[in-house]
């Protein structure tokens, strides 16, 4: 939606329409008041040679109209208020639920940033469906990203439930695979609508460089290593959650060197697309990447950097999809 709201827009082309009017109406006045003026003077030839008794004989008549001009403007008037009032009162209160909505959304991010981390989400539109979440403790980084299928306000409340059971279950300390079995259990025996959530979730050791993690359906992680080229990680097939129940989801491990810099992304960042359909792709993500080895780039700088690559690319097409990036570097 635009900047103004919805009665706002309408009361401009009321009060433009009402301008048009008043335009018409005068011209209307000149011409209806030649008319009296020619029937004067064709009652009363001997006003011909006298033009302010012409004017004296029609002026009641000017006036009248003049009068049922004015109250024909009036009337309109409070005819277009009611109108206004009665369409966009709803309007601009769904309006000003969705900025509402969008704020407690984004609220519900964590923005505590530490040095080796950062995070940046986007929503196609008001509110939407994209997640990420982050936790420390005991030199153990607890990192996620998400995307639920769909967008508007209906991912955005799957999304929130989806935080909260991550929250849940990944304080309890369960391994990877069975964090993410007993959240696909939960939803699934509940989701109603069809709609499922794609997640990343990885634990990894700040000391060792050790990350365990499991890969929900989600986009492939990118990694940066100082010391090769960047790739994307593979992982082993598992759904997405909430698309059936009683799934076996498989975790994996990987050694990381200290300075590797990993990148989260969701679809929205590789399916951003030109006017002409063009996507923005796995491979110019990769290519783009290759400017960030050994770089010493603070991760605030990486994911802007990507964010306006995306942008660029786009050429100023709206957004189709909901964007998060996360940018993390032991």
């Amino acid at each position: 939606m635009g900047g103004k709201s919805f009665s706002g827009r309408l009361t401009l082309r009321i009060i433009g329409i009402m301008s048009l009017i008043t335009i018409v109406s005068q011209f209307v006045m000149a011409v209806v008041s030649q008319i009296i003026i020619a029937k004067e003077v064709a009652r009363h030839p001997e006003l011909e040679q006298h033009p302010i008794d012409i004017l004296l004989h029609s002026l009641p008549m000017q006036i009248s109209l003049i009068i049922i001009l004015l109250a024909s403007i009036v009337v309109l008037f409070f005819v277009c208020r009611r109108v206004i009032s009665r369409m966009a009162s709803p309007v601009d209160r769904i309006e000003s639920d969705l900025v509402l909505a969008r704020k407690i959304q984004l609220g519900m991010l964590r923005t505590d940033f530490p040095p080796m981390l950062y995070a940046l989400l986007n929503p196609a539109k008001r509110v939407g469906g994209d997640l990420y979440d982050f936790t420390i403790k005991d030199d153990q980084l607890y990192f996620a990203i998400g995307d639920v299928s769909g967008k508007g306000i209906a991912a955005s409340l799957v999304m929130a439930i989806t935080r909260v059971m991550l929250r849940f279950v990944v304080g309890s300390g369960l391994p990877l695979d069975e964090t993410l079995r007993r959240i696909n259990d939960e939803f699934s025996a509940t989701n109603k609508t069809g709609m499922f959530v794609t997640l990343f979730v990885a634990r990894i050791d700040l000391k060792t460089g050790h990350m365990d993690f499991c890969n929900a359906g989600h986009n492939p992680i990118l990694v940066i290593p100082t010391d090769a080229e960047p790739y994307f990680l593979k992982c082993k097939t598992n759904i997405a959650v909430g698309m059936f129940e009683k799934f076996n989801y498989e975790a994996e491990k990987i050694d990381l060197k200290q300075g590797t810099r990993i990148i989260a992304y969701t679809d929205g960042v590789t399916e951003a697309e030109k006017a002409d359909q063009s996507l923005y792709g796995n491979e110019r993500l990769l290519e783009w990447s290759m400017t960030l080895k050994n770089n010493e780039l603070i991760e605030k700088d990486v994911v802007e950097r990507l964010y306006a690559s995306v942008q660029t690319f786009a050429e100023g097409n709206p957004q189709n999809d909901d964007i998060t990036i996360v940018s993390l570097r032991l």
